[in-house]
């Protein structure tokens, strides 16, 4: 066990100790440590890759949890280059502007900014932006663009100290975030901070179903604690002092559902997209562990396949 890493021993959405490995995949070093060719005769560090079920609430997720600060603060990927993803962020704006009619001049969170790509569509809608990333060079980059950014990790203190600036937000984001955090109850808590009683959180992961269905399987590494589906976050959400109203299906990273909550309480009725992903889940069996031992079944298939090739 080295310092840079920790296996935690309860599901990081219902605290519960029920937890099946159901995929081990070798040891790797984390995906983006790319080396300079001077150093190509050294040893990388290399981390557990081991998925495990949780029999209580159905999480399926990494427990081997490595040091964030190794991951993320010196993080070389940028949305802004991909012409697709820009095109993305655009329609994603559009859409939950237009969904919620959020008044110009309100104040939209993104937690886990990058480079401003998505807080840039709504501040050109008129909205005031805050973003949040650790990653310090593209955060001062983002900056320096325009798109205030905090270079830190997001956590309840965070929140309090924007809504006692800026006031509380209509609208917090995070893509891409909600799988890549150990402590998802403290991101939780700072989105309940921040957010105003009639504001929507929003956010996008890789959708568990997707991975599933396609066999993924290159989606599966550390920066990726969780493996979402629906039916275990809206009891985690709910848990928190949130609900979830929306379950949509998107295009990117081969398969994400974007989530909508609101606060407990709030304005807006359960849309029909909740049940009916929970519905689809539970026909694909990804409620039971025997499923995704049949999935690591094929993957070691393709595996042999690939070798006689």
């Amino acid at each position: 066990m080295s310092g840079h890493h920790h296996r935690r021993q309860t599901c990081r959405l219902c605290g519960g100790g029920h937890l099946t490995m159901v995929l081990s995949l070798v040891p790797t070093p984390p995906a983006n440590a790319f080396v300079p060719a001077a150093e190509l005769d050294q040893a990388q560090e290399r981390f557990p890759l081991d998925l495990f079920f949780c029999e209580d609430c159905a999480h399926v997720q990494l427990l081997d949890v490595v040091d964030p600060r190794v991951l993320f603060e010196n993080y070389v990927y940028v949305s802004g280059t991909s012409p697709v993803f820009v095109r993305h962020f655009q329609s994603y704006a559009d859409d939950v502007l237009a969904r919620f009619q959020v008044p110009a001049g309100s104040l939209v969170v993104d937690v886990g900014s990058n480079d401003g790509t998505l807080l840039s569509c709504f501040a050109r809608a008129g909205m005031r932006v805050q973003g949040i990333d650790p990653a310090r060079d593209i955060a001062a980059a983002a900056t320096a663009s325009g798109i205030p950014t905090i270079a830190d990790f997001f956590t309840p203190a965070l929140a309090a100290s924007i809504r006692a600036g800026h006031g509380p937000a209509k609208v917090v984001t995070a893509n891409n975030v909600f799988a890549h955090v150990d402590d998802l109850t403290g991101v939780v808590d700072g989105v309940r901070a921040v957010l105003d009683q009639d504001g929507v959180f929003v956010f996008e992961v890789s959708y568990l179903v997707d991975v599933f269905e396609k066999t993924l399987f290159d989606t599966i590494y550390h920066e990726h604690l969780a493996y979402h589906s629906v039916q275990p976050l809206i009891r985690f959400l709910d848990a928190n002092g949130l609900e979830l109203i929306e379950a949509l299906r998107v295009d990117s990273h081969g398969g994400s559902l974007r989530g909508i909550a609101q606060p407990k309480g709030g304005p807006r009725v359960v849309g029909a997209s909740v049940a009916e992903a929970v519905a689809l889940e539970r026909r694909l069996g990804l409620v039971k562990a025997e499923t995704f031992h049949a999935f690591a079944r094929d993957i070691a298939e393709r595996k042999r396949q690939l070798g006689e090739l």
